[in-house]
């Protein structure tokens, strides 16, 4: 009798290297104050991701209360251009009296309404390398 092996293959996400795998735990004692500031300032995410993220340095940008509106309306910009971008790859879009607007055009525009909505949130295109000196 022959034994199907594939119903024994694991199924789910790919196990985490030894090396990326979080096995050691810092506690942290708060009073009420301070969870309470905690949880004012970490947003959607859980206590010990803000923690960690706070802790080496890689807390996502916040986005002014001023910008919030702004920025969430280009995200529908963004979308619906994509949208665009998508039907004229597949042909879906067939204009009678003129040409759908070529790919780099709508490539570039959505590029810069990116650039926008980092403005927005106060990040700069490099601002991952950290500040920089000009006089060293």
């Amino acid at each position: 009798m022959d034994i199907d092996i594939s119903r024994n293959r694991r199924t789910g996400p790919v196990p985490i290297a030894a090396e990326f795998k979080r096995v050691h735990s810092v506690n942290v004692r708060l009073n009420a104050s301070e969870l309470s500031e905690l949880d004012s300032s970490r947003g959607p995410y859980q206590r010990a991701a803000f923690l960690r993220m706070a802790g080496i340095g890689k807390l996502p940008p916040a986005i002014p209360a001023i910008n919030r509106e702004a920025w969430t309306a280009l995200s529908t910009v963004i979308s619906n251009l994509n949208q665009y971008q998508r039907a004229i790859n597949y042909g879906l879009i067939r204009h009678t009296k003129s040409e759908p607007i070529p790919s780099f055009v709508l490539e570039d525009l959505i590029d810069q309404v990116q650039a926008l909505r980092r403005e927005l949130m106060g990040v700069s295109e490099d601002s991952d390398d950290g500040p920089e000196d000009d006089d060293e």
